[in-house]
């Protein structure tokens, strides 16, 4: 499964706008500068990212949506956006289903999502993406398992950024990891230049860089689709 840099055609799905291009934007660059097609879909329209009062939310999500169109051309990625309510609640089912149609419609040979199951993950959103694509990945080849007209489609593997348990390094040339900065300095209305948190998932990506080799690398772990149904071996 360590192919999985060689392929066609990935789907990364994020919780809000700018959770992919953190987690693995670096990554989803080069696979596209390397040929491949890249769609990245975002599932909720990302109203209550403001600490500002005075901006109603409706306003919020149509400047996430223009910081998302703007990311996702500097990471020459297919933006699709869900729309869904940031924040919740969501139908378990219907968020799956909504998985399913786009890894159909997609097409892809591996998907990117967050990790569900990292400690101590106090995001609910992050947790209903991750988990509702981990099924969607199994379930997206049934021939009987038909939420719409879409023909199904089978995935080689799912890669979780931001990963509980780290088992791939995906490592970052400098061109790289300048669009990956570049994408995430799109959404300005989250991150300023000399944001705390940017700067700790940085020192991170240096630190696993040192491990891969390289300067920098993000962390992924990768399952096949069988992984997602069967015992895993205790680690």
């Amino acid at each position: 499964m360590q192919d999985w840099r060689r392929s066609e055609r990935y789907l990364a799905f994020s919780p809000h706008p700018d959770d992919a291009e953190l987690g693995c934007g670096g990554t989803l660059w080069s696979l596209g500068r390397r040929g491949a097609e890249v769609h990245l879909t975002v599932v909720t329209d990302g109203r209550l990212g403001t600490r500002d009062p005075g901006v109603p939310p409706d306003a919020v999500a149509r400047l996430r949506r223009g910081e998302a169109e703007a990311a996702a051309a500097v990471l020459g990625a297919r933006l699709h956006m869900l729309g869904l309510p940031d924040g919740g609640p969501f139908d378990a089912y219907d968020l799956r289903d909504r998985a399913v149609r786009e890894i159909r419609r997609c097409r892809p040979d591996f998907v990117f999502v967050c990790d569900p199951w990292l400690r101590y993950e106090a995001h609910s959103d992050h947790r209903a993406v991750g988990f509702a694509v981990a099924e969607a990945a199994l379930l997206s080849g049934l021939v009987h398992y038909a939420p719409d007209e879409l023909a199904p489609w089978t995935v080689k593997g799912i890669l979780f950024y931001f990963p509980d348990r780290a088992d791939v390094l995906s490592p970052l040339d400098p061109e790289a990891h300048a669009a990956r900065s570049r994408a995430i300095a799109c959404h300005r209305s989250q991150f300023g230049p000399e944001d705390p948190y940017l700067a700790r998932l940085d020192e991170q990506m240096r630190a696993q860089g040192l491990q891969a080799g390289a300067v920098w690398a993000e962390a992924l772990h990768l399952r096949t689709r069988t992984d997602l149904h069967i015992p895993q071996p205790a680690s």
